[in-house]
């Protein structure tokens, strides 16, 4: 199955790309009140037991990128749209 999501693009610019075993996205706020609902995504991920699951790096002007495992990647996509990050997500 694939997953499907939509996002506000006057409030962030998402680029997904595959590399590998992971799945690297490439996040930027335009309204840095989101920077503490993309915090609430990390620290879900940093509460659980597993270290390998999501790296987080942080860069200037809001930029952020994430490298996800696909085994994760349902379950970030998921927080993301809990998040309010994502307005939608549908798996065809």
């Amino acid at each position: 199955m694939k997953v499907e999501y939509t996002y506000d693009q006057n409030l962030l610019e998402l680029k997904e790309l595959i590399n590998g075993n992971d799945v690297e996205f490439q996040i930027r706020l335009f309204d840095s009140e989101l920077k503490n609902k993309l915090k609430k995504v990390r620290q879900y991920f940093d509460e659980n037991k597993v270290l390998t699951d999501i790296y987080f790096y942080i860069h200037p002007n809001n930029s952020y990128q994430v490298i996800v495992r696909r085994d994760y990647f349902n379950e970030f996509i998921i927080q993301l749209f809990t998040q309010q990050l994502l307005k939608e997500i549908k798996w065809t």
